[in-house]
Order: structure tokens, then sequence, then C-alpha cells
């Protein structure tokens, strides 16, 4: 008992020293405890930790082994070392040990979460859903369910990943991560009216959550309700005034309703932003060109190839509107220039 007590008074002279940002200091005075406590697995095991955490994993696993030849059986051990083995990026001794920890003690079922993270890290997707179940018969969390539901979506299984979401959902129905991802669905499925409505109750909850603001533009957007998707993309460059794929989907918005003016200003505002933005350029030298605009056109164009001289999208629109322009001769070079580049 008092060794116990002993160790406890050290392991708080530890602490001490580590909120102090003397790590270092608080490895060395274990250190000088280890003749006291060299057969004690928890001193061993804490001293590992902090070997860890000062970036020394080889001698993390030395006293760890250690440790486990004293005591074979320990899951505190077994979990350590896999968080070693973790740092020194040998996937399968970590999951091995992690595993092994968790047989050990079903209460340590927080590592679960580690080997599922690992597996679904490394595209191990059938075992990545296996380790996350096993937590979920412990814990039912909420971040568990999300990323499981991710994983089967990954997997194509849509009902399981459905399944899972309406599962967050029900644990705690604001959380704007659930419903996002849950509006993310439904979007990926054309289903636009149940996308918009989750995405509302996503800015609702946060009003200055910026994807959901642009998630929800580009639902009203591909449902064709042109007014709230100019609404919900105004809302993304107020939140974020650098936010050049904002501007580029209300320029976007704009041409679709033939609001010529308010399109240009927007691919001009893109191309403030981003120079190099290539789908702002062509789309805006394509309405400069509709408005027979050549020379404004074909300079946007010029520009654009300083950024992207081996998108043969540039060349094609220039041939085109120098064909249109009557200039036959740089026409048919711009094409040309063009072909080579796709067959490229």
């Amino acid at each position: 008992m008092a060794d116990d007590i002993h160790l406890i008074d050290i392991i708080q002279r530890t602490k001490e020293l580590i909120s102090e940002d003397s790590l270092e200091d608080a490895i060395s005075f274990l250190e000088r405890q280890l003749s006291e406590f060299e057969n004690t697995p928890r001193f061993l095991n804490y001293l590992g930790q902090l070997h860890l955490q000062n970036s020394d994993p080889n001698s993390a696993l030395n006293y760890l082994n250690h440790s486990l030849e004293i005591q074979n059986e320990n899951a505190e051990t077994l979990d350590n070392i896999g968080d070693t083995f973790f740092y020194l990026k040998n996937w399968e001794q970590a999951i091995i040990s992690w595993k092994k920890a968790c047989e050990l003690d079903e209460k340590r079922f927080e590592i679960w979460e580690k080997v599922g993270n690992l597996y679904y890290d490394i595209g191990e997707y059938p075992q990545a859903i296996q380790a996350f179940l096993k937590y979920l018969e412990y814990d039912e969390k909420l971040e568990i369910f999300s990323i499981v539901a991710t994983i089967y979506s990954k997997m194509g299984n849509d009902i399981e990943s459905w399944n899972n979401l309406m599962k967050a959902e029900q644990i705690d129905p604001d959380n704007e991560q659930i419903l996002q991802q849950i509006g993310q669905t439904y979007l990926e499925l054309d289903n636009f009216d149940r996308a918009i409505n989750y995405f509302m109750k996503v800015t609702k909850v946060n009003a200055e959550n910026l994807s959901g603001w642009f998630q929800l533009g580009l639902a009203y957007e591909l449902n064709q309700e042109h007014i709230q998707a100019l609404e919900a993309f105004s809302k993304v460059v107020e939140i974020d005034p650098d936010n050049v794929l904002g501007y580029h989907h209300l320029a976007s918005v704009y041409a679709s309703i033939a609001n010529i003016e308010e399109a240009m200003k927007n691919y001009e505002e893109c191309l403030t932003i981003d120079p190099s933005f290539i789908e702002a350029s062509i789309s805006l030298a394509s309405l400069h060109w509709a408005s027979k605009e050549y020379k404004i056109a074909l300079a946007l164009l010029e520009d654009a190839k300083r950024f992207n001289s081996q998108d043969s999208r540039i060349y094609q629109l220039m041939g085109d509107i120098q064909e249109d322009s009557g200039d036959l001769d740089k026409a048919e070079e711009n094409w040309k220039k063009a072909s080579e580049l796709e067959e490229g």
C-alpha cells in the first residue's frame, strides 16, 4: 500500500513538471526512480507514454515491452504499444496490439475507434466497419454512426449508409454535421427538395456554416430555383468574400436567367481573386463572344493561356471566336493546337 501511495506521489510530481512544459525533466525524474519501480507495469507504462510524447518511440517500446514481460496480459500496456507502433506507421502491429487490448478488457472499447479509423485510413473498409460496430456495441456515439455511414456509402451500400445516418439524427436532431451529411446524400440522389430541406436546417443551426449555404445554393440551382440559389450563394460570398466558387455559381445562375451584366461582374470577381480559374475565363469569354465583343473575349483567353497553356478548351474557343469574326487563318491555327493537345 505504501508503495502504491509513493508511486501516486511520483506520478503527480511528474504531471506537475509536464504542466511546467518540462517533459524532458519529467522523463529524467521518472528514470531516476527506475531502480525502485523497474518491475512495476504502471510505472513502466507511464514512462513509455512520456517517451512517445517526446517523439522517442524506440525508448517507449523498450519500457513497454519490459512491462509486458512482467505482466503479459496487461490491456493498458498493449494499448500503449499499439499507439507506439501507430506512431512508427507499423499498421499491422498497431492493430494486433489494440485488438488484443480490447479482448483482454472490454471496458477499453474506445480502442475500437482507433482500430476502425486506421482501417479506414488504409482503405480496409469491411474491417473498419467491423471495428466501428464493435464500438457501437458499448456506446452509440454520433460520430461513429456518421463515419460508418460514410464508409457504407463508399462501399456502395446506400441502405446501410442511410440507416446509420438516421440513427445519428435520432441521437442529435440539430447536429449540423449530420444534417449536412443527410442533405448531401439527398443531393447525390437528385432529391433536391429534401436536400434543400436539410441544408436549410444546417443554416438555421449555424448561420455561418459556409458549406451549408454553398450546398443549399447548389441544390436550389440544380432544382432551377434561381432566385433562392442567388440568395444562398450571396450568403456564401458574404461570409467569405474571397470564395471563388461562390462567385462562379452566382455568375452561372445570373447567366441562366439572362442577366448578362451581373454574370460578367461575378465572373470578373472570380478572376480578380484567382486569375488562373480557367472555368471563369472560358465562361466570361463566351459571354463577350455572344455579345460580339470579339477583342475582349480573345484578350481574356490570351490571358488565360498564361496559367493554362495546355488546356485545349482555350484554343478551341479562340478558334470558334476567330471564325465568327472572319479571321479563318488564325481560327485554323488554334483549332489545330486544340486538336494536338486533345490527342496528347
